[in-house]
């Protein structure tokens, strides 16, 4: 990973967690700040490496992922520009409970966790925004935890070509459309599958008028349809 020491208080602004802040706020979060780039997969943080601070990803895209005692990779989180990640630690004292791995060339902001605790002891919009985002990110897990256990496959694949369009922006038009910038792999361990089972899926789909596939982009051509599948 490439650190570059000078941060933007523009670049704070954008973020969820700090647009409410004042500049003069926001100079004090800059100064304990870095700006990191990271390489297509290249590996952020391990389960189990000493915690150091947390993550904001500002560009690209980053998976959170555990290994099972088999060896199974299963993804937890796909994060996405102006999500934080890593931070659950900051206020248990523990270690990091997962695994990070950027999924594209990725630019990251770094916030130390000795340095932020300093700032946001007097400063109780930064702590109410990442409650916000804990609850947020609790709520999406304990969602995930309940499609494996009581979805089957396709129900699971129609959910997440749902959130995709509801996150492009683009659910009413015509023919919505999702940009694909996840890897087979990627996908399938997100969904809690074989990249073979995938691929089945999305031809079963095509073949079904559901989707149509050009390229990375998959186009749903029957909305109504995908959404009784992920019912």
């Amino acid at each position: 990973m490439l650190a570059e020491n000078k941060i933007s208080i523009e670049i704070l602004k954008n973020l969820p967690l700090f647009s409410e802040l004042t500049n003069q706020q926001l100079d004090k979060v800059a100064a304990i700040s870095k700006l990191i780039n990271c390489k297509k997969n290249e590996i952020i943080f391990q389960e189990g490496e000493s915690y150091k601070g947390f993550y904001i990803l500002i560009t690209g895209s980053v998976k959170i992922f555990k290994f099972s005692f088999e060896g199974k990779e299963s993804i937890l989180h796909i994060i996405k520009p102006g999500e934080s990640f890593g931070d659950v630690p900051l206020f248990e004292g523990t270690n990091f409970p997962v695994s990070s791995q950027a999924i594209a060339h990725s630019s990251l902001l770094f916030i130390p966790e000795k340095s932020f605790k300093v700032v946001i002891k007097n400063n109780p919009v930064i702590c109410f925004n990442m409650l916000s985002g804990f609850a947020k990110k609790m709520r999406r897990l304990t969602q995930k935890v309940e499609e494996l256990s009581t979805k089957e496959v396709s129900n699971r694949l129609a959910r997440y070509l749902l959130d995709e369009i509801k996150k492009s922006g683009n659910e009413n038009l015509p023919e919505p459309f999702v940009q694909i910038s996840l890897s087979k792999k990627n996908i399938s361990s997100y969904i809690g599958t074989i990249p073979d089972t995938l691929s089945r899926l999305l031809k079963k789909f095509s073949e079904e008028k559901v989707i149509r596939v050009d390229g990375k982009t998959i186009f749903i051509t029957d909305l109504r349809k995908l959404r009784s599948l992920a019912r």
